[in-house]
């Protein structure tokens, strides 16, 4: 009989670490030990130029036979995911380590390596040369000789000489913010720390509770899931606006998910975004998948961008945040550098768990986003975090009665600003959400009452409003634990503002309209813009400005007369200023046609066209008033009043600029003239 010792070449030290992804996975390895050794903070010391890596953490160090441990290859005692309780340090962690290859990832990134120790008041050292190990036709000959002194330090450093090719591929990794962003938040655990240092600056990991506060003027939503309660809260403007359950129904492991989704509405507004959450190869955002809290380099298993190619209304592709899966399952597997799972049916349950997640996020957030839309299309954002801890109460407090609190009704806006004529208002949906006294969500169709200014009503439908006015909705609900509780509603409804422009610039005569004009009238587009430039004078120029008021009209109107003849009579007599004024009103009054084109050219719905030339009286009025020297006993104008002549003015120059430049001939062939007002001429 033969006896056969196996023997090892040296070469598996090249080989295996060389399987080793990349060298921020080598990295990221490193710090594990650092987590698994109980510490709370490790800096990391890289100088690129003299292709240096220092790594030291404060945790409990190694003595020698966890040294001999260490050097057991491709070996561990380690259980992965299992919790560990360091009860000198009052810590406790997921247990990070088991595959052994944090021995080997050093030789990822350096051939000449040193350890210092210190355990027990005793501080060993050690170096180990990579190709002295690699020359080995057996590597179990190897011997490690260590050096010991006594110490009252505590922690590991490791000093490595980094080999060129490493050296310069870090430099390219961190050249980039979010690199070095996913470097330094490695690990989801306030009580582990890292700190990057490199010729460039220094860095260190941030709490991860605060991406709830990132961009809160352009948050959407803040959804929340986890296993333990079986059920994905949708938050919006702090409020609780949906719930939808959903089950993982298996006990292998636990999903914690916390997501804001934003809308930008501007398209710069992703740079306000920290760049911990930009996908490494195409600057996506994206949530970051933890697993027993380590940061886990997949944008696969969540990835909220596979739903872009629908419209955007129908997707929540702006998403950031945390997934945290945990787990000490003996499937829990993944490959060396941690990107991919190793297939088999716990992983594939958890791919198949978050792809459904994704989804029902992406389907009832985009059906929430539509509802919340106003009858413009705009869609208001804010934070979206609950400040208040009574707006998410948990199912055990609900269950067992406690922690009642008054209900709430939650609004889009307390005061609502409308152009008129408005479209047709579901008040219902003005509300975002309500809650009742048990943290329990209402039904806002069933059990919601509404009034408006005061009256009740059956059918919370507000018909289209024409004229401009003001209206109360109270929203009421009767909680059978906390009582009655009533949330207003103020709905404003306004002409709308465009801008008179002349001559380009714009300038603040008001146009109730969605969009803005320019003047060409001669002389009246430079008046506008000199009674602009005086309107911003700090100082009373009232009466002034009522003066040149009146000359727009009065410009305004003459030229329509020396211009536009087919308009007019065919009397060789010409109207008086104050008649031409009342005359053309009432001629845009009379055609309906000329109103429809009129409407289409200014922007200015029909019916609040039809509104504003009614009664033709109120243009003379304004008129009037502008010819203080007919009224010499007013002492003064007050600003409401200058401001309503400009409105009328504005309105004047800008219905006689569309008769002059605007409209065909063809519909001024076709108008009446009003006969009534032929004989107020000269």
């Amino acid at each position: 009989m033969v006896s056969v010792r196996p023997k090892v070449s040296g070469n598996i030290i090249s080989e295996l670490s060389d399987k080793i992804h990349s060298y921020i996975i080598a990295l990221n390895e490193l710090t594990k030990n650092s987590y698994d050794a109980f510490a709370n903070e490790v800096n990391i010391d890289l100088d690129i130029i003299n292709k240096k890596l220092i790594i030291k953490d404060d945790g409990c160090g190694m003595n020698n036979q966890t040294i001999k441990k260490l050097f057991h290859i491709s070996s561990s005692e380690k259980k992965y995911g299992k919790i560990i309780h360091n009860k000198e340090r009052n810590l406790k962690r997921y247990t990070q380590g088991s595959k052994g290859l944090g021995f080997l990832s050093v030789f990822k990134l350096g051939n000449n390596i040193t350890w210092e120790t210190n355990n027990s008041n005793k501080k060993i050292k050690f170096t180990v040369n990579k190709n002295e190990l690699v020359s080995r036709n057996d590597v179990s000959s190897y011997r490690l000789t260590t050096k010991e002194e006594p110490s009252t330090e505590k922690g590991t450093t490791i000093f490595i000489e980094l080999e060129k090719d490493s050296a310069d591929q870090l430099e390219d990794y961190l050249a980039q913010e979010k690199n070095i962003k996913k470097i330094i938040n490695a690990f989801y655990d306030k009580q582990f720390k890292i700190n990057l240092k490199t010729n460039h600056g220094s860095y260190e990991s941030e709490m991860h509770s605060n991406f709830k506060n990132i961009a809160p003027n352009d948050q959407l939503f803040y959804i929340t899931f986890s296993s333990k309660k079986s059920e994905i809260y949708f938050f919006y403007m702090g409020n609780l606006i949906k719930s939808v359950p959903f089950n993982i129904n298996i006990d292998a492991y636990e999903l914690e998910i916390e997501l804001i989704a934003f809308s930008f509405s501007r398209s710069h507004g992703k740079k306000n975004i920290s760049q911990l959450f930009y996908r490494e190869h195409d600057d996506a955002l994206t949530p970051l998948i933890y697993i027993n809290n380590n940061l886990f380099h997949n944008y696969t298993l969540f990835d909220a961008s596979q739903f872009r190619q629908k419209r955007s209304g129908e997707s929540l592709p702006q998403l950031i945040g945390y997934i945290r899966i945990i787990s000490s399952h003996s499937l829990m597997e993944f490959n060396s550098d941690r990107t991919q799972f190793v297939q088999n049916s716990l992983t594939f349950d958890i791919e198949k768990k978050l792809k459904k997640l994704n989804q029902i996020i992406q389907d009832v957030g985009s059906e929430i986003k539509k509802n919340l839309k106003d009858q413009d299309g705009k869609l208001i954002t804010g934070a979206a975090y609950p400040q208040n801890k009574q707006k998410s109460l948990s199912k055990k407090s609900v269950e067992n009665g406690s922690h009642l609190q008054p209900a709430q009704l939650n609004l889009k806006q307390k005061i609502k600003k409308l152009c008129i004529p408005s479209k047709q208002i579901d008040l219902i949906k003005e509300l975002t959400s309500a809650i009742n006294s048990k943290g329990e969500l209402i039904d806002l169709n069933k059990d919601i009452q509404v009034e408006v200014d005061n009256e009740k009503v059956f059918n919370p439908i507000l018909e289209s409003q024409e004229k401009p006015c003001e209206k109360k909705i109270c929203y009421i609900y009767n909680d059978c634990e906390t009582g009655k509780v009533v949330q207003t509603l103020i709905l404003k409804f306004e002409l709308p503002e465009a801008q008179i422009i002349a001559k380009g610039k714009k300038v603040l005569f008001h146009l109730p309209s969605t969009k803005d004009y320019s003047i060409k009238i001669p002389y009246v587009a430079n008046l506008i813009l000199q009674l602009e430039k005086l309107h911003k004078q700090k100082g009373d120029y009232n009466e002034t400005i009522a003066c040149a008021l009146r000359s727009i009209f009065e410009l305004s109107s003459d030229y329509l007369q020396n211009q536009k003849r087919n308009i007019f009579p065919k009397s060789g007599d010409r109207f008086s200023f104050e008649a031409s004024v009342e005359y053309i009103i009432s001629y845009i009054q009379s055609n309906k046609h000329l109103k429809t084109e009129i409407s289409k050219i200014t922007g200015i719905t029909f019916t609040t066209l039809t509104n504003l030339l009614q009664p033709p009286d109120s243009f003379l009025d304004m008129i009037k008033k502008a010819h203080l020297g007919a009224h010499k006993s007013m002492a003064f104008l007050t600003d409401s009043e200058v401001k309503d002549l400009a409105k009328k003015a504005g309105i004047f120059a800008i219905l006689s600029d569309v008769l002059l430049y605007n409209v065909d001939d063809d519909i001024i062939s076709k108008c009446k003239k009003p006969e009534q007002l032929t004989n107020k001429r000269k």
